[in-house]
């Protein structure tokens, strides 16, 4: 006799067509109770959960989407040592479609016109690796003293990323682009109290706690500006140590030489110097 496909027998054959009818149901079941939770339910077990973590989380509505998510409105967090951030909305979910690239686990967020997107894998609580998108923010929406009174701020266009963990230690890649970046210039005698630098493309990278970033250009009064920067301690602000060194490109072709007055210094070149910390910037500019 011919040798034939295998054949399951019936009696497992109906068991598993029990048992995968059981998990529809079971998950079908659930969704039903997931979806019809009262806002003060699932919001008094996502403070429970954050608050062993040390984050504080109010919000004005909170109800679970279709199929594995949860979506919150009027939205205030608060991490330790730090104002509170409030978001017009926060949609957290599992995407099936995500284990493909190994981030299921996915968090956006919107205040306005403005947005982030946020991938995290498998193991969200704790994850390894993600994908971060941002667009839209300003130095406005963080409530920060130093952006309000040093006179330091920026606006992003968009800026990508991509970090992981691995023992302890976090690494990051990634691009963007900013509308500007503001520095104070606190110098006696500057002509400007602020250098302002428009249309900013950059890369970045974060190695050993330290943010580098290999390539920034933009404009500076009309002139072209490109160079480099590295922020050591970027994980804390206001102990972290920032250098920038741009090059202003033919200045006399912009603003930059009649603002300083280069022609009486007998300069040709003009650079930019950015020191000091996250929470208080100061730029300075270098003629010869």
């Amino acid at each position: 006799m011919a040798a034939g496909k295998p054949r399951i027998p019936g009696g497992l054959r109906g068991r598993a067509i029990v048992a995968i009818g059981a998990l529809l149901f079971l998950a079908s079941l659930s969704s039903a109770v997931a979806l019809t939770l009262p806002s003060d339910t699932i919001l008094s077990t996502l403070r429970a959960t954050l608050r062993g973590h040390g984050i504080d989380l109010s919000a004005q509505d909170a109800r679970f989407i279709f199929p594995s998510g949860i979506r919150l409105s009027g939205v205030t967090i608060t991490f330790p040592g730090n104002p509170s951030v409030a978001l017009d909305e926060i949609v957290a979910s599992w995407e099936w479609t995500g284990l493909l690239r190994w981030a299921p686990a996915r968090v956006r967020f919107r205040k306005g016109t403005a947005s982030g997107d946020l991938r995290f894998s498998p193991a969200f609580w704790s994850p390894g690796s993600g994908h971060v998108l941002l667009s839209g923010f300003s130095s406005s929406d963080l409530p920060l003293s130093v952006f309000s009174a040093s006179g330091a701020g920026f606006s992003i266009r968009r800026i990508e990323g991509r970090w992981s963990v691995s023992r302890g230690k976090v690494t990051a890649n990634g691009s963007g682009t900013l509308n500007f970046l503001q520095v104070p210039v606190p110098a006696p005698g500057s002509p400007v109290r602020e250098a302002r630098i428009d249309g900013v493309s950059l890369s970045f990278l974060i190695r050993e706690k330290a943010l580098r970033i290999p390539k920034l250009a933009g404009t500076y009064e009309g002139s072209q500006v490109d160079g480099t920067g590295e922020i050591l301690g970027v994980l804390s602000p206001r102990s972290s140590m920032m250098t920038f060194h741009l090059r202003i490109r033919n200045p006399f072709e912009g603003r930059v030489a009649t603002l300083f007055d280069m022609m009486s210094k007998n300069a040709k070149n003009a650079n930019l110097r950015i020191v000091g910390t996250l929470t208080a910037p100061a730029g300075e500019f270098q003629f010869f």
